[in-house]
């Protein structure tokens, strides 16, 4: 595989986002991945509105970031396009990559956005719950 296909494979192959995200010490037992709140929907006795709630989240997520995936996709061929020529022009190189790297931070907005969102659904007895699921330290 060349140099050039390696970059684009590791500007498009970003670690899931849900797992990146809940790997992050800083957000250990503060804030909580969807599909651990769903999965513990009963232990927490979620109600209808705070389900509804978490499932929009996740949808307007889901939506939000298929398009920033999009984007990174084409400007990681554009510049593989680019490096492929000689001599290579540093700037459009950096121009793309300054996209790619735009598009990623908005899909970690709209990650963190999500999660803060379905924290303020929960009570602090759910939350709680949580943090000890997610072996954190008991914090308001």
């Amino acid at each position: 595989m060349n140099l050039a296909k390696i970059i684009v494979l590791g500007l498009c192959a970003a670690t899931p986002f849900a797992a990146h995200a809940a790997d992050d010490d800083w957000f250990k037992g503060k804030l909580f991945p969807p599909e651990l709140v769903l999965k513990s929907a009963s232990s927490l006795n979620l109600t209808d509105p705070q389900r509804k709630t978490i499932r929009s989240e996740i949808v307007k997520v889901q939506t939000a970031v298929a398009g920033v995936d999009v984007e990174v996709l084409e400007e990681g061929l554009a510049i593989q396009e680019a490096i492929d020529k000689l001599p290579i022009d540093r700037a459009v190189v950096l121009a793309h990559a300054d996209k790619v790297f735009a598009a990623e931070a908005r899909k970690k907005r709209a990650w963190l956005e999500m999660l803060v969102n379905i924290k303020n659904v929960l009570t602090s007895a759910q939350a709680e719950i949580l943090r000890k699921l997610v072996g954190g330290a008991a914090q308001p």
